[in-house]
């Protein structure tokens, strides 16, 4: 199980990333943090391995130099961190906590990290799990996120809940999960976020006081309204509440000490249905193949168990089958299971072979899809699209993550 050095190549060619906190919504540089994942994981497994004159070990310290080393801020006040938002931010946050872990759990990039560095990593970890406890763990459903003002619902499609179930595996298995519920027990808010600032972690600071009553909510809980302006269908019109994150964290009654049975629920949902390439979503509209690669009008892996749920689900419009969002649960997905599996956390057992075979079987109906193009339907109106438009958000990378450390399904 390696990256080829091609693979390794085009991810070295990346810049290191970073975040903003850009009020109401995200800022994000997927190719370049799917790109640091995949050396993360090859550091982590081939530390010693020279690409382009360099070992990996010593390319993945310089990235995480950039990202670690206390940036001043730019005009708008950001630094270089993810923003600890919670939610839909998951989408790279989740890498960034993987990517972390890894860091940490190989000695030889680890001991090339300064102690400030170290400690600002903590505190990202710190703070990216104090996010996934108030946005997806148990007696958390306050429907924010940690801006104050951007909906959340711990219920919507997979795309926007993983990310930060993910999040809490892996920091859980950067601090040990008996220190992280001493955390969460422990937790100030004022110190916390004095903490940041002394660390030049703006972008988290400035997200969690951007409105007063996140401090409330994190420290004590309680009941909250979306600010006027939020549609009220996206909550159902039922306010939320919160008993805080000063407590254990648990996920569907587990402690994050269950880490792979916590991510077989994600997995399990990510790859749940049943291949299908012709799928109704209004009188005589069917999805389709595009047939960009060949005459094919349904895709090999058809009637199997492990397409993606976005494939065949819904948004507020009605049905959605839409090949993008599908890959932005697999972007999520495979790059933890990599992840899981690099650091020898995978599952070898009944269980680990049944999501393997789900997920061979999604990725490749995937694959087979954007290559082919794909005539989607998604917010009540047709979506064509393609391997192209995935490329764009990094699918190379996450791609090259599959293909190293999984094996594709047999045709049948």
């Amino acid at each position: 199980m390696a990256f080829t050095d091609d693979q390794l190549a085009a991810a070295l060619r990346e810049d290191s990333p970073r975040w903003k906190f850009v009020v109401g919504t995200r800022y994000r540089e997927m190719p370049r943090v799917f790109a640091l994942q995949v050396l993360a994981i090859a550091a982590h497994r081939e530390p010693a391995r020279v690409v382009g004159n360099e070992t990996l070990a010593a390319a993945f310290a310089g990235k995480l130099h950039a990202l670690l080393g206390g940036m001043s801020p730019d005009a708008d006040g950001n630094t270089r961190e993810p923003e600890a938002q919670g939610g839909i931010g998951g989408w790279t946050h989740a890498a960034a906590a993987w990517i972390l872990l890894l860091a940490q759990r190989t000695p030889a990039v680890w001991t090339q990290l300064n102690e400030a560095e170290k400690h600002r990593a903590d505190l990202i970890m710190q703070a990216l799990a104090v996010a996934g406890h108030f946005t997806m763990g148990d007696g958390n459903d306050c429907h924010i996120l940690l801006d104050g003002i951007s909906a959340h619902n711990k219920s919507w499609n997979i795309n926007i809940t993983e990310g930060y179930v993910d999040v809490l595996l892996a920091t859980a298995e950067y601090f040990g999960a008996a220190e992280l519920e001493k955390f969460f027990t422990e937790f100030d808010f004022d110190d916390f976020v004095a903490g940041l600032r002394s660390a030049n972690l703006l972008n988290i600071a400035r997200c969690w006081t951007h409105r007063p009553e996140i401090k409330a909510l994190l420290m004590e809980g309680g009941r909250h309204e979306l600010p006027p302006g939020k549609t009220p269908l996206a909550m159902g019109g039922i306010a939320g509440h919160a008993l805080g994150v000063r407590r254990p964290c648990t996920y569907q009654g587990m402690p994050l000490a269950n880490v792979w049975p916590i991510f077989l629920t994600q997995g399990y949902r990510q790859f749940a249905k049943a291949v299908r390439t012709r799928i109704l979503v209004q009188t005589d509209t069917h999805t389709h193949l595009l047939q960009r690669k060949t005459k094919a009008e349904v895709s090999p892996w058809e009637g199997r168990l492990g397409m993606c749920t976005e494939f065949e689900g819904t948004d507020w419009y009605g049905v959605r089958s839409c090949l993008t969002y599908a890959f932005e649960g697999v972007m999520i997905n495979v790059g933890t299971a990599a992840s899981l599996r690099a650091l020898g956390l995978w599952s070898n057992d009944a269980t680990g072979l049944e999501l393997e075979q789900r997920m061979g079987v999604g990725m490749a109906d995937l694959i087979f899809k954007a290559d082919e193009g794909y005539h989607g339907w998604a917010h009540g109106k047709e979506v064509i699209q393609g391997m192209d438009d995935l490329t764009k958000d990094g699918a190379a990378h996450i791609l090259a993550m599959w293909r190293a450390w999984f094996d594709p399904p047999e045709l049948i």
